[in-house]
């Protein structure tokens, strides 16, 4: 059983930390705040878990490492779209970017079920800790990708978490144009969002396009594009931009 150290006690740091202690196959050795000023606690521990902003990656890293009893057999972070050789080379030491597929709202656990992680690393061990890592903590799977890949990566699933977010904060502008109250407006649209969303996860966007758009109606498409200027003219922006990917579809 690995002992797993976490440097990080964000959201994903202590979501991922209670997970592992719900875990049968897995041990956490510590979960360290990564704004401690002075030198870690000791670490003694299989695994280090780097969970921390982008940029400060590899300085938590080298930190780590200079807390460490012995060198960690793997040390991983979780940032999606930076390369596992932003943590520092050790003899010995694998180095692995797990990204979990999932939008921390808060510190939970849960929110790592059925869920897919990427995996990314040049260590066959690494990876096959990480399938094993993932399914312990009650995970589908992972996506393996080459260091390279992961700017586009993480930019798929921007657009799969923060831009649906942002879709409802114009829902919102809109919303209260009309006069409209935001929770009622929500509770309207709610059917509509929840079943575009479930078709489109389930077959090719193309095939469940509907609307104005899907049936090339101009003079409705036209209409919304005045009122929407009138509105906000980055709303017309956003619009416009999404009606340039429908044709291309």
């Amino acid at each position: 059983m690995d002992d797993i150290t976490i440097i990080g006690k964000g959201k994903a740091g202590s979501s991922i930390a209670e997970a592992i202690r719900r875990s049968d196959n897995r041990k956490l050795a510590s979960l360290i705040s990564a704004r401690l000023t002075r030198k870690y606690p000791v670490i003694q521990s299989d695994v280090i878990i780097i969970a921390v902003k982008d940029e400060a990656i590899p300085a938590v890293a080298n930190k780590a490492l200079e807390s460490a009893l012995k060198p960690p057999r793997i040390m991983a972070h979780l940032a999606g779209s930076v390369p596992y050789t932003v943590l520092p080379k050790r003899k010995g030491v694998a180095r692995l970017t797990l990204h979990p597929i999932q939008t921390f709202s808060e510190p939970n656990g849960d929110l790592l079920r059925e869920i897919f992680w990427m995996a990314s690393s040049d260590s066959p061990s690494a990876l096959h800790w990480a399938r094993q890592f993932v399914a312990d903590l009650g995970g589908k799977g992972t996506l393996t990708l080459p260091p390279e890949a992961l700017p586009l990566y993480h930019a798929m699933m921007v657009f799969g978490s923060n831009f649906i977010t942002l879709l409802f904060a114009a829902i919102e502008e809109m919303s209260e144009e009309l006069g409209l109250p935001i929770k009622r407006t929500k509770a309207a649209v709610r059917p509509l969002a929840e079943h575009a969303l479930r078709i489109a996860l389930t077959n090719q966007a193309r095939e469940v396009l509907t609307g104005p758009i899907q049936r090339n109606d101009t003079a409705t498409i036209e209409k919304h594009q005045k009122a929407l200027k009138a509105l906000d003219p980055k709303l017309r922006a956003i619009y416009d931009a999404f009606l340039e990917q429908a044709l291309r579809q």
